[in-house]
């Protein structure tokens, strides 16, 4: 069980504080139980320092799968601005697993709390319920990635669906790597799902 601290003794990072004192709370009391105030009062911060980097609870619960969901974008934009260079050997389906890998390469073997109590924590809902706002951004790139590949239009079902495939499908296959007692690294479990589906698209798409 996690110690509480006393308030009024922030850490150095608030963020940090902040996302910390928020999936102890969500651990010891259940998601739906936890209050703006009350992780305020865990992390020794006032309510407007909560709200500075924390618009919702929600936020707070998906501060570390929103950074990889970051990189994962950026590395996304920065494949394609190779592309425009001239690097056009590599398919977009194939960037875009690249991109969800490595997006997902700085936990190695270890779960995000987020992912790996989301039961305990009671926040499985709100993980499922918020997951597809929060990845629209990569589907995009990847979608406008695929329509430059096809010369199609990035919200065409031609540029659209096979990148919302293979998102879910990382999506999936971090929920189970989650619960694999000796899991390989979560690029490995990533790479593993998404691979063969892009794979099997670009055959289909050749014959």
């Amino acid at each position: 069980m996690a110690t509480s601290r006393r308030p009024g003794r922030p850490r150095a990072s608030s963020a940090a504080t902040i996302h910390e004192a928020a999936l102890e709370l969500f651990l010891e009391r259940g998601y739906d139980a936890v209050s703006i105030d009350d992780i305020a009062r865990r992390a020794g911060v006032s309510r407007g320092t909560v709200f500075a980097y924390c618009d919702s609870k929600a936020d707070a619960l998906w501060a570390s799968l929103d950074a990889a969901i970051e990189r994962a974008g950026a590395a996304i934009g920065a494949s394609a601005a190779d592309v425009d260079d001239g690097d056009r050997e590599r398919p977009a389906l194939g960037r875009l697993v690249d991109a969800l890998a490595l997006a997902v390469e700085p936990w190695g073997t270890t779960p995000p709390a987020a992912l790996r109590d989301a039961r305990a924590m009671g926040a499985v809902a709100a993980l499922r319920d918020g997951a597809p706002a929060r990845l629209q951004p990569v589907v995009d790139r990847a979608a406008l990635a695929l329509a430059l590949e096809r010369d199609a239009l990035p919200e065409s079902a031609d540029a659209s669906v096979e990148p919302i495939a293979i998102v879910a499908a990382a999506c999936a296959a971090l929920v189970a790597w989650t619960q694999t007692p000796r899991r390989p690294s979560a690029a490995s479990a990533v790479r593993a799902a998404t691979e063969p589906l892009a794979a099997a698209r670009r055959a289909s798409r050749s014959r």
